[in-house]
């Protein structure tokens, strides 16, 4: 880096500290908004079996929400490292199967059923699949004798080189074990009295471990995989929620056994089954699934798994409790089976009985719950794929069996049982595809309408339907080389048979969005300049209201308790990557216009400055800054509070297998009148070091360590209260990780 570069950027930082001393504290915002998830490949390309897989979420999970991860009908979420809103999966200890198949995202909701959120498709296939075989074919060819001078030889097995891979492929056992120490050795509290009573130190150790083996006979296959895990801190056991201190310290997590028979597959252990969105929809528990195709038009699936989450050997088959317990299964007809899913019907029938039993996920079942039901899926698309719909139909019959561990006297009055139906369409057309603009650029536009229905009172146990509402969504995508945009309308009603007790509630939101690489519009393409700036820019306008007055709700007595509120929130975003620097300033407004009758004043407007600043000076060594200005303002009350963060963090690589990082974070808030002034201050630093050594198949060993000093400090004003609260917390962890495989 050139002199003029390193002024500059010193230049930079220094006004940016300028502007951040200058400025005064800020209200932050933030949202909890549907989760989301995206991953780090691409899923039209190919993966090898080892390719690590990152799984990322549009916002932190909440302490209360749970993620579950399936490929096919394998729960693989304890084989994904957790951190604040990423999952990690690596491959190098359980290689991804090989084939096409599905990687599925869910959020563990708290009555125990599994929401699909994201769904990715993987296509794994072997390093040696994408050679070319040209040369060993011509390489045969040329070994070949003539014809004249064919000779027999008796092949021995050193001659064979085809023997040892043979052995391989008819089994095939892989050990994981991973033994953990975490110790937090130090702790030092301000004042003393906020020094916890329990656990301010503690040494603890951790054990997880994988048993994976594949076997092959014929056309008998069969793999296999148990997951352990344990804890020396009795609470972090996998069975405490249940069984408190007698939970076992080592326990098995999760099992699958697949076995295929020809064409026929089953799998046992912690499996999935269901493809209908509101009956049965990837149920995850332990239990038997299978899948098999009858003919080329024809096949045919099911499974009967245990109504709620199961770790342990306890019910070790899940099959244990028939009165705990959902079945289903489903005929699959492929009308065109030269052309998968060109025009596909399943037809789903679903048996579901849950008791008031523990969960180890989910918690309590308050009550007994009992619901059968059937349902239709109905796919098709054209033979370019520029047409798809996908419509699903579903129809339960639920209630409340007698519960005699509830009411054990039988005093209780039964509920009527309620057959209801929810049905589904997701349609989308390709109006434009590859319509050449430029040599380089084509053009795409696609149009996606959805629309889902649930009748009051819909509720099916093997799929988390929301009841009583009706949603639409049109979307029109579009792109042209790096240049993307979208628009988007949504609608949703509840209160669908007008009860005129209820509020009934409508949602109205609208979508903009566009990505805008200014390279694409100014300068040349095969040489753009660092200088132009990738553009981003979003407005979503929601409009949520009620209608009407309920019927003796209470509303006639404070009518602006009605809801009436329009949101509107802009994002734009400008990033510029030099070599060595990138710059990235985002801004965003919100404004909430209240309009409910007699609030109309109590308005909410708020807007955020950010600027990143990334430097990466060397190889081994990067550093960021970063500062964000907040501001909040109550236009009825007239109270505006700002906040400012300043944020450092650097990143040095030493040596190989070493890093050092740091984090130092200052954030200052209050309100315009100086009333209040808050600052926080976060410093952490860390060294990390990991050793691997790899010998052979089964003389593999890994070592991972680390130690963590944190230092948090807290400050809280209140002139009107002469209030004046401060808190410091220094803290030291460290790791040890020992992997054999």
């Amino acid at each position: 880096m050139n002199g003029i570069s390193k002024n500059f950027i010193t230049l930079l930082i220094l006004l940016l500290l300028i502007i951040f001393a200058g400025q005064q504290n800020l209200f932050a915002q933030g949202g909890n908004g549907d989760l989301t998830a995206t991953v780090i490949f691409k899923a039209d390309e190919p993966l090898t079996p080892k390719t690590a897989i990152e799984i990322s979420f549009n916002r932190e999970l909440d302490q209360t929400e749970k993620v579950g991860i399936t490929i096919e009908k394998t729960d693989v979420t304890g084989l994904f490292i957790k951190t604040e809103s990423r999952f990690f999966y690596n491959a190098e200890l359980m290689p991804l199967p090989l084939g096409i198949s599905t990687l599925t995202v869910f959020l563990i909701q708290q009555n125990g059923t599994w929401k699909e959120i994201s769904r990715f498709p993987l296509l794994v296939q072997s390093p040696k699949e994408s050679e070319p075989s040209a040369v060993a074919d011509s390489l045969n060819e040329t070994e070949k004798p003539a014809e004249g001078n064919k000779t027999e030889e008796p092949k021995t097995e050193d001659q064979n080189p085809k023997t040892e891979e043979e052995k391989k492929s008819i089994f095939n056992f892989l050990p994981t074990f991973t033994i953990a120490m975490k110790a937090q050795p130090f702790q030092s509290n301000f004042p003393t009295e906020n020094r916890p009573e329990e656990r301010a130190t503690f040494n603890d150790f951790t054990f997880t471990g994988s048993i994976k083996n594949e076997v092959k006979v014929g056309n008998f296959k069969s793999d296999s995989n148990f997951d352990f895990a344990g804890s020396s801190f009795k609470p972090e056991t996998l069975q405490f929620g249940t069984k408190g201190e007698n939970a076992p310290d080592i326990d098995l997590a999760s099992y699958l056994v697949n076995f295929q028979i020809g064409k026929a597959k089953f799998a046992w252990g912690h499996t999935s089954f269901g493809n209908n969105r509101h009956l049965v929809s990837s149920f995850s528990s332990r239990g038997l699934s299978f899948e098999m195709p009858i003919n080329k038009r024809f096949d045919i699936s099911a499974g009967v798994l245990n109504g709620t989450s199961l770790v342990g050997v306890g019910n070790f088959s899940g099959l244990g409790r028939v009165r705990h317990q959902v079945q289903g299964g489903t005929l699959g007809i492929e009308f065109f089976p030269k052309r998968q899913n060109a025009m596909r019907l399943e037809i789903t029938g679903f048996n579901g009985y849950l008791q008031a039993l523990n969960g180890v996920s989910e918690g309590r079942i308050n009550d007994a719950e009992r619901s059968r039901g059937f349902g239709l899926r109905f796919v098709t698309s054209d033979n370019s794929d520029r047409f798809k719909l996908e419509f699903g139909y579903a129809l339960s019959r639920f209630f409340n069996p007698e519960d005699t561990t509830l009411d054990p006297e039988g005093n209780a009055v039964p509920l009527p049982a309620t057959v209801r139906s929810a049905s589904y369409i997701d349609a989308s057309y390709q109006i434009l595809k590859d319509i050449k603009l430029t040599k380089t650029k084509n053009l795409n536009l696609n149009f996606t309408y959805r629309f889902e229905i649930a009748e009051p009172l819909y509720k099916s146990l093997g799929a988390s339907a929301s009841a009583d509402k009706v949603s639409q969504d049109f979307a029109l995508d579009g792109s042209t080389g790096e240049i993307s945009f979208q628009f988007a309308h949504g609608r949703f009603n509840d209160n669908l048979r007008n009860i005129p007790s209820i509020l009934k509630s409508l949602t109205r939101s609208n979508r903009f969005s566009v990505i805008l690489p200014l390279t694409v519009l100014i300068g040349k393409p095969e040489k753009p300049s660092p200088f132009l700036p990738r553009l981003g820019y979003s407005i979503d306008r929601t409009h949520q209201f009620g209608i009407g007055i309920p019927v003796n709700g209470g509303f006639e007595i404070d009518v602006s308790s009605i809801p009436n509120q329009v949101n509107t929130n802009q994002n734009f975003n400008a990033g510029w990557q030099f070599a060595k620097v990138n710059f990235e300033y985002t801004y965003s407004r919100t404004f909430a216009d209240n309009r409910q009758n007699g609030a109309e004043n109590a308005d909410q407007l708020g807007y955020t400055h950010g600027i990143t600043v990334g430097v990466n000076p060397l190889q081994i060594l990067s550093f960021n800054v970063g500062l964000n200005f907040d501001t909040s303002n109550n236009l009825e009350l007239s109270e505006i509070n700002r906040t400012k963060t300043l944020t450092l963090g650097v990143n040095l690589q030493p040596f190989k297998n070493a890093t050092f990082s740091g984090n130092f974070s200052n954030t200052l808030s209050g309100d315009a009148a100086n009333i209040v002034n808050n600052r926080n201050v976060n410093f952490d630093v860390q060294f990390a070091y990991n050793f691997n050594l790899e010998k052979s198949k089964f003389k593999k060993f890994g070592m991972q360590t680390f130690i963590r000093f944190a230092d948090t400090y807290s400050r809280n004003r209140n002139f009107s209260f002469d209030l004046n609260d401060r808190t410091r917390t220094r803290i030291i962890n460290a790791g040890l990780t020992f992997n054999f495989f």
